[in-house]
Formats: C-alpha cells, structure tokens, sequence
C-alpha cells in the first residue's frame, strides 16, 4: 500500500509541474494568443501582433532533445511549413537564412543548417533580447554564399557541405534582409541592386536587381528560374523551395 501510496504522489507531483509550467507559458506578458502546434517536439506559438502585410507574428516554443528552443515566428512561412511536414524526408536538412531555421526544426520537425545569428551577426538583428543560442560565423558567411552566389556549383558545394538537400528563400530574403545576406557574404551590396532599392519595403521586387544581381542564387529562385543541380518542388507568393539533385 506504501508503495502504491507513494505512486500516486509522483504522478500528482508530475501532473502539477506540467499544469504549472502550461500555465506560465499561457499567461507569459505580451501574448495575445497561444497556439499549441504539438508534434514530436511539443511545439508551441506565441502570438504576439501582426507585420506589415497583415501576417501573425511572435514567438516559438519547442523541446528537443531534453532543451526547450526558442525562435521567431511569422505566419507567412506557415503553408511552406505545412508542406515540408507532410513532402519531405524525415532526415531532410534545409539551407535557409537563419531567421526561418527554428520554425523549420520545431513547427516542421525536420532540420535546418542554421538556427540563430552569430555573435557577429547581432548588428543585423533589431530584438536580441530572446536569442540564446548562435551559430558559428563561418555557417552564417557559407550560407550567405550560397544564396548570393552567381555560381550554382558554388552552392550546391555548399549545400554538400552540411548536408542540405533543399535550400528555402523568402521574399523578405529578396528585399529588406537582402542588404545583410550581401553583406555577410562579404559583397559590396551596391553591385547587386539598383540605388532604388529600399529596405523598409518587404515585397520583392524583381527589377531593383542589375544584371549581376540577376544572376545570383537568391533572385534566380525567387523568380522561378532553372537552376542546374536543383529542381523546384514549392512555391507561394512569400516562399520558393528548391530540392538538390545530387
């Protein structure tokens, strides 16, 4: 009876940690709404307002590997994250600016080369209050080469490197974090886009790339285009998904 006594105390002890830790995440400051997204890792959305274009933002919970991870969230990924869960391998590896990477890992379940800024990377990021993790400088400066490269080998050797068997971009990479994308691939920014290009605007826009700018990895996917050793398998108005070949 002891035995079965004490039984029930841990569960209860269990029951209680878990309401209570559901219960902070419910009432943490500065969320209008909580989305629970469930999965392998227990993946939760905290709504915090809207964007510009009417797109949810806010804040993404997750656990993985016994560590809860925390990242942005905005809702314009959410039809390219629904389908990379449900047409992809389990064991696909995603090569995409770092801004996107935990919604990949947590929402999407599958893995992303870069999940965080470096520590040099920071100048970039307006809210550094809930980063706690970074990559290293060298995956950051690798995958701004890869998508402003004017030679797809180039980046296929790149995606090679860490695996990645599909590479993501969004208009927003296209645009206003265009100029960070150039300039951690240490290019002069200038020699890509025409002088009317503005940060501020988030819809790509095709013709404020020059003709060198029109050669690079990142414009080629955001408009379609064939690319040699990739083959397109997704695409809505905010996010273009091609798969290597080989």
């Amino acid at each position: 009876m002891a035995g079965k006594h004490f039984l029930i105390l841990a569960i209860a002890a269990i029951l209680t940690v878990a309401v209570i830790s559901v219960h902070v995440f419910m009432l943490s400051p500065g969320f209008i709404r909580i989305e629970y997204v469930g999965g392998k890792y227990e993946c939760k959305v905290g709504i915090t307002g809207v964007d510009s274009r009417g797109f949810e933002v806010g804040s993404l919970f997750y656990y993985k590997d016994g560590v809860e991870h925390k990242g942005y969230f905005n809702a314009y990924l959410r039809s390219a994250l629904d389908w990379i869960k449900g047409n992809t391998p389990e064991n696909a590896i995603f090569l995409n600016w770092w801004d996107y990477g935990h919604m990949i890992v947590g929402y999407a379940e599958r893995e992303s080369v870069i999940k965080n800024p470096s520590q040099e990377a920071l100048i970039s990021v307006k809210d550094t209050g809930q980063l706690k993790e970074f990559n290293s400088h060298e995956m950051i400066v690798d995958v701004a080469k890869a998508l402003t490269t004017t030679n797809e080998n180039e980046a296929l050797e790149i995606m090679r490197k860490y695996n990645a068997t599909y590479i993501l971009v969004t208009a927003e990479d296209g645009k206003g974090k265009a100029y960070w994308i150039f300039n951690f691939a240490e290019l002069n920014f200038t020699n890509y886009l025409n002088q009317s290009w503005q940060p501020s605007n988030l819809t790509f826009d095709p013709n404020q790339y020059n003709a060198l700018g029109k050669r690079t990895v990142i414009y080629r996917i955001l408009v379609g285009a064939e690319i040699q050793g990739l083959t397109q398998v997704y695409y809505d108005e905010n996010v273009r998904i091609y798969k290597r070949l080989s």
